[in-house]
């Protein structure tokens, strides 16, 4: 009995005992007040997305304007030869090749930063033997090496370019054309030349241009009888004594040049009085005939030196006023001519162009010219290079070139007073500024 009760009591105090007890890990319920806030800056994880999250910009629907105008930048260069001592240094006598980047690694800067780059080709480029003047024929890698730096179009009338005959005015065009040169001038066939009678058709940036290439004669040497269409001429008289323009051909030419309509015509002319920097009465003819027939720039070579060049007001043949641009010459770009500084100083004629797209109406609205130099080993370099003046005077005053010594440089500075004697010193790119 004892027993029994004992056991009973022992329950009655356990129950009692865990009655009174909170029982473990049970939450507590808070009021709402007792709730804290979280605030971006009380915690570091990122505040959730809102549920109304702020609408992006509608697309307003407007078409952007479309350009007003496009621009071209148009650059030449003078005359290209290879005498035989730049034949020698072209040479390389471990692999048997010829190339003339040498020469030519100094300008590249300028010639591979315009829109469309045009040189006179003054020599043939056929089999058989290297040879300068007077008899020219280049190594065929001058015209890879002119395509390198740049160089687009090469105009072949001139009055080297049948040096090596009728055969060699063909194998010159093919030469020229394996190396991704376009040119025009001279003519392999009857059918070339018809095709677009004499007339090359380039477009570059929306700008339409209608080349064409004359030269006054061709050495004295007669175009072979049946192959009167492979050279175009400027004068009728082209043995000499160079009076009578080609008047008929010429108009006939350009009469096709104005049919195809385009933004401009330029004519590439071989002409004037070698080692004169200024134009003669027979240029000044010439160029009046070709404006008036709707050449709107001329570019002229053969002289051997510079001469003027700028904007002229004509009269057409309508009796209307029209501004033209014209270079009488480039001089020469690259040779071994080494007279005077004056035939060793050339220059990069760059002309700026604009087409309104509204009226399309195109315009040179301006030009400037890079004064050139070739340095050659008979003039105290080491090689044949054609040097950008500015460059190289540069490269000596902060003694920094390998191959401008004190002479070299005192001719640099001769050189440049030429070019600006007879161009002008407010038309030099490096007065200009032109960006």
């Amino acid at each position: 009995m004892n027993k029994k009760i004992n056991i009973l009591i022992s329950l009655i105090v356990i129950i009692l005992i865990l009655s009174s007890c909170t029982p473990l890990n049970t939450p507590s319920v808070s009021s709402p007040s007792q709730i804290s806030t979280v605030t971006p800056s009380d915690s570091a994880t990122e505040k959730p997305p809102s549920q109304n999250p702020t609408p992006s910009a509608e697309p307003s629907g407007e078409t952007p304007e479309p350009p007003t105008k496009t621009t071209l930048k148009l650059s030449a260069i003078g005359d290209v030869m290879s005498h035989y001592t730049q034949i020698l240094d072209a040479y390389n006598a471990e692999t048997g090749e010829y190339d003339y980047s040498n020469s030519l690694s100094r300008v590249k800067n300028y010639t591979k930063t315009t829109d469309l780059l045009i040189a006179n080709l003054e020599t043939s480029m056929s089999e058989g033997e290297y040879t300068g003047y007077p008899v020219f024929n280049t190594p065929p890698a001058l015209a890879k090496n002119l395509k390198d730096i740049g160089v687009d179009i090469v105009s072949l009338s001139n009055n080297h370019c049948l040096d090596k005959g009728f055969n060699g005015l063909v194998s010159t065009i093919e030469n020229v054309e394996n190396a991704g040169l376009e040119h025009l001038g001279t003519y392999a066939t009857q059918q070339q030349r018809d095709e677009n009678n004499g007339v090359l058709v380039k477009e570059v940036n929306g700008i339409s241009m209608a080349f064409v290439n004359y030269s006054y004669g061709t050495n004295v040497i007669r175009i072979p009888a049946g192959k009167e269409f492979s050279v175009n001429l400027l004068y009728e008289d082209y043995l000499g004594p160079y009076s009578v323009l080609n008047k008929t051909q010429i108009e006939k030419d350009m009469e096709y040049a104005k049919s195809l309509d385009t933004d401009l015509i330029i004519a590439l002319l071989h002409w004037g009085s070698e080692y004169v920097t200024s134009e003669n009465a027979s240029q000044r003819e010439a160029a009046q005939l070709f404006f008036e027939n709707g050449a709107d720039i001329i570019i002229g070579n053969h002289t051997h030196v510079l001469q003027p060049m700028g904007f002229e007001t004509i009269q057409t043949t309508d009796n209307q006023e029209k501004e033209v641009f014209v270079c009488y010459s480039l001089g020469n770009f690259m040779s071994n001519i080494t007279r005077t500084h004056y035939t060793l100083t050339s220059a990069i004629l760059n002309l700026y162009i604009e087409k309104d797209l509204a009226t399309n109406v195109t315009t040179v609205t301006g030009y400037d010219y890079v004064p050139l130099y070739m340095l050659t080993p008979e003039w105290g370099g080491s090689r044949f290079y054609v040097l950008p003046v500015h460059d190289a005077i540069n490269e000596y005053e902060y003694g920094s070139s390998s191959i401008i010594n004190e002479k070299i440089y005192n001719d640099l500075i001769e050189s440049l007073k030429i070019s600006h004697s007879i161009l002008g010193k407010e038309y030099d790119y490096y007065h200009i500024g032109r960006q």
